[in-house]
């Protein structure tokens, strides 16, 4: 069906159903299915109405998305309390004509309703933190809005910008991306949400009259545009605009981020409105200035150190030509380097871009896929694969792959020899993908496949190469046996290895009989393409899906840092990514592959190097953190400079910082704070001795701790098989512990563990609990079916250790450079901090999900260190990790023999938990035990991810 008359069908019912939803009615799956049952009939009276099974399933599909989709969490906000607040107040005021058009076409996009709901409360809030533009006078807001990459950004700063203008903004400046091509893509969607006007590429495109599209459907406005898909800002262009920034109607700028383009705007209102903001003559019009890149202004690598001074000066001129602005930064991750100044071992806020009227975390939908989807939550339920329970424990979406070499961090005078057997594998699962969905009635639907491994475009040009004559193998293949069936098609070994490919990484309802009927429609429309600065128009690789709106683009796109960096790939299922560590600056240059694939989530893979998948957990635990952190001091009401401190002395700030001075050649000096921290010592040397002394001391640590008559028997044993807990633990004693368990640490150390424990101990502050790991059972992993019988004996039964059995956690683990790891920087349970509490039913969080470590380490109660000391029952599983349908034959053994390892977690309380000090003493302690570590002494994780210069594709 026509993809424009199909959203139009979706936008009739929905409106339909959305009433009847305000008047008391259940929209179950049953009723939506009677509804467009119902549509359906009175339309098929229509001779030229077609509608296949394929279109009511999507149609149905899409319409209980949009009433079933909703936020799993809410939005976190920390203002400065000192704002004037002012929308609420005004808000029945208004007329919402501009946002009332937006809705419409989310509506008629099948966007969840829900969602929409809650982003314009995160909308209403932005407009109440920024200034009201009725206000005169001279004012100046300045906000962050933080969001998951892929997650949405743009939907809200294009709603932000719809509900600004009903307000009464005059001018909006949207910095969209300092690539062309980042800013012809947030133009088409200015054109469509807020201009309502096609595109000028696409008029020009079809030789055919602009007509209204997006939110012009719903409302014809009189918003100019100094800017189109076809030309960013100019002087030439700028001198036949026919308005100017003072009069009635809003204007709209979208602008690309480049020191040239910015001056130039900066020049023409100047100029055009004889301004001087140095004596004060300045436009009284409010301003409206959204940086679509906002970590990208502030990275502070050598490379761009000039351009990044050059590009704030210029967007903070901007700012002084307007007695009225307010300037919002968007970014995909809260490490975002404009928290972290670079020159100071200090935080600052002397920066005129920091946020310091207000921050926002926009919340997510349920079925967003991102850090928890593909990395998931860093819990042992997910690294153990069990029984299928729920939708997150289909098949992993992420594929380690080890065969990456001969195409790997390739010299500039070296050619690409071959593309291995895991990308051919992916080249594969993308063909399986494209079929799939056409069985999904998203025939029409884009597909694309991205490969990134390399920033050199020679590479690239000659992995398309490659690409091509593979797939034009298979695709051979496929047109030869399409007229047999299925039985004959696995003589051929191209046909045989699609059909191996999807019964090994795909668990899908659909059956491969049903998908190779479609093998020969989906190969057929594949392209591939490596898209870099040697493209020719006569090539015909143009990247631009909204000329292939109708019928859809289905391509392999070969590319580096043009297609890493912001561009949204519509339809994207299958990644390919094996660039080094140099290429990790942020987490949106990284995670292309998050986003929303409603309907085919089950069909995403991510291929990755191993290194890859450990920094990527690192960081999305990181992130995880953060945002508790901001969180919390939302509710206690704290200023974003106090955010902005607190991301500074993060562990994950501390390395990300510190890959990008280690080319500088400084020994910079970051401080890094403990409190309300946990240590864990959850990597284990191959060396059995030293796991025998280990748990020798640790036996001898317990015994004596239960002989001095220090075990809580309030806290301990409190179901069958509990944990046992000892309190009043003195400080020289957990000193000791850490002292003598040989363990390898992690970057923070246990110097700095050491030092930490001293300083409470010195300042006379509760001494702290340690715990003793059990539980009343186990799960039994499928890896554990594999192990010799003797050793499955073993791990099943209770470990006797100082009179206590011990049920031993089951963990299969990878092994490198003489240690047993994971990923995960977690190895116990996600909720074990609640060991150490009298009550931990009565804690909860604000998500109203199952509380977890960092909710037990916030309750009231908790003011003393706890150190847990787990037994283990390890097992190494190569290739790790464990995936039976990945894997059939993988190699097991116990890592140490018939003998549990030991570990352990140490956490430390939150600073504002700590009972009996004053204000004064908290502070003064606080600056006391913050840590100080030379960048250039953090060694494992600098191996990995070294100094990172942005490049252009060469």
């Amino acid at each position: 069906m026509n993809s424009s008359f199909f959203n139009k069908l979706i936008s009739q019912i929905a409106s339909k159903l959305k009433m009847m939803e305000e008047l008391g009615v259940a929209i179950t799956p049953d009723f939506i299915d009677e509804t467009v049952n119902k549509v359906v009939q009175e339309f098929s009276q229509i001779p030229d109405f077609q509608f296949t099974a394929e279109d009511f399933k999507l149609l149905k599909f899409q319409l209980e998305s949009m009433f079933n989709v909703k936020i799993g969490e809410r939005a976190i906000k920390l203002a400065n309390p000192d704002l004037p607040l002012w929308f609420h107040n005004k808000k029945s005021q208004i007329d919402w004509t501009h946002w009332n058009a937006y809705k419409e076409m989310l509506i008629s996009q099948a966007r969840s309703l829900d969602v929409i709901d809650e982003n314009e409360k995160v909308i209403d809030s932005i407009l109440d933190y920024s200034g009201n533009p009725k206000t005169p006078g001279s004012w100046s807001r300045k906000g962050l809005v933080m969001g998951n990459v892929q997650s949405g950004k743009t939907q809200n700063f294009l709603g932000l910008i719809n509900k600004a203008i009903d307000c009464g903004y005059k001018t909006i400046i949207v910095l969209g991306g300092h690539l062309n091509d980042l800013r012809k893509q947030t133009q088409e969607r200015i054109d469509e949400g807020v201009l309502g006007k096609e595109s000028k590429h696409l008029i020009l495109e079809n030789k055919a009259v602009a007509a209204p599209i997006g939110v012009g459907v719903f409302n014809s406005n009189k918003i100019h545009t100094g800017t189109s898909t076809m030309r960013d800002f100019n002087k030439s262009s700028a001198d036949n605009f026919g308005f100017k920034l003072n009069g009635t109607d809003p204007v709209i700028f979208t602008i690309k981020k480049h020191t040239g383009v910015l001056e130039g705007l900066y020049k023409f209102i100047k100029d055009e409105h004889f301004l001087n903001p140095e004596t004060g003559k300045r436009l009284d019009g409010p301003l409206l200035l959204i940086d679509d890149e906002a970590d990208y202004a502030s990275i502070n690598t050598k490379h761009h150190k000039e351009e990044v001074t050059k590009t704030n000066d210029c967007i903070r001129n901007l700012l002084t030509l307007f007695n009225r602005n307010t300037y919002v930064g968007y970014t995909a991750t809260p490490f975002a380097n404009i928290f972290i100044d670079p020159d100071s071992n200090s935080y600052t806020e002397e920066d005129d871009l920091f946020p310091r009227d207000f921050m926002i975390k926009i919340p997510v939908p349920d079925d967003y896929m991102g850090q928890d989807f593909f990395f998931g939550d860093g819990t042992p339920q997910e690294l153990e694969t069990e029984e299928v329970t729920n939708e997150k424990d289909i098949i992993s979406p992420v594929i380690l792959i080890s065969d990456h070499q001969p195409i790997f961090e390739l010299k500039k005078i070296q050619d690409v020899p071959l593309i291995p057997e895991s990308l051919k594998e992916a080249i594969r699962a993308f063909i399986i993908v494209v079929a799939t969905r056409c069985i999904r009635g998203e025939n029409c639907a884009h597909n694309t496949m991205l490969v990134n491994v390399s920033h050199l475009k020679d590479h690239q040009n000659q992995l398309e190469f490659f690409i091509n004559e593979y797939h034009k193998e298979i695709n051979q293949a496929i047109i030869s046996y399409a007229g047999l069936d299925i039985v004959a098609a696995r003589s051929s070994n191209r046909l045989a290895e699609l059909e191996s490919t999807f019964n090994k990484i795909f668990n899908v309802k659909e059956s491969y009989e049903s998908i190779f009927t479609r093998l020969l429609e989906a190969s057929g429309k594949i392209e591939t393409w490596a898209i870099n600065q040697s493209n020719k128009k006569s090539d015909n690789k143009d990247l631009d899906y909204s000329k292939r709106k109708e019928y859809g683009l289905s391509v392999i796109v070969i590319g580096g840092h043009k297609l890493s960096r912001g561009l949204t790939l519509e339809g994207l299922s299958i990644s390919y990514f094996a660039r080094n560590s140099k290429a990790y600056d942020t987490l949106m240059q990284m995670c292309r592959w998050f986003g929303y694939r409603p309907t085919y989530k089950d069909l995403c893979k991510v291929y990755l190097p191993e290194e890859s998948y450990d920094w990527y957990s690192f960081i999305s635990s990181s992130i995880k953190e953060i945002y508790q952190e901001l969180d919390l001091m939302s509710k206690r009401g704290d200023r974003p400079s106090e955010f902005g401190l607190k991301v500074r002395e993060h562990p994950g700030a501390m390395i990300i910082t510190a890959k990008n001075k280690i080319g500088a050649g400084t020994s910079e000096v970051i401080r890094q704070d403990l409190w309300g921290q946990i240590q864990r010592r959850f990597k284990f040397k191959e060396d059995k001795y030293l796991n025998n002394q280990n748990l020798a001391y640790a036996e001898a640590f317990i015994h004596t701790l239960s002989e001095n008559g220090k075990k809580d028997y309030l806290l301990s044993n409190k179901s069958e098989g509990g944990p046992v807990v000892f309190s009043d633990v003195s400080y020289e004693d957990i000193i000791a512990f850490v002292q003598n368990i040989d363990l390898p640490e992690d970057d923070i150390g246990n110097r700095a563990v050491i030092s930490h424990l001293k300083s409470m101990k010195n300042k006379g502050l509760k001494t702290p609990k340690v715990a003793l790991f059990n539980q009343n059972k186990s799960r039994n992993p499928k890896w554990v079916q594999l192990l010799e019988s003797s050793d499955e004996t073993f791990i099943n039964t209770p470990y006797p250790f100082v009179g206590e059995n011990i049920i031993l956690p089951k963990r299969a683990m990878n092994f490198k450079d003489g240690n047993y790891y994971i990923p995960s920087v977690q190895l116990g349970n996600p909720d074990d901090e609640k060991i150490f509490l009298e009550n931990p039913e009565l804690v909860s969080n604000s998500k109203s999900t199952k509380p977890v470590n960092f909710d037990y380490l916030c309750a009231e109660e908790r003011d003393f260190p706890g150190l847990i000391i787990y037994l283990f029952a390890v097992a190494h599983v190569t290739p790790f990790p464990y995936n039976q349908k990945h894997n059939p034959n993988p190699k097991i053994k116990l890592a140490h023999g018939n003998k549990a390892t030991l570990g352990f977690s140490l956490s430390f309380p939150r600073i504002d938990k700590l009972k009996g000090l004053t204000n004064k003493e908290v502070t003064e302690l606080n600056k006391t035990t913050k840590h100080e570590y030379k960048v250039n002494k953090i060694q494992s994780k600098l191996r990995e991810i070294a100094d990172y210069d942005d490049y252009d594709e060469e």
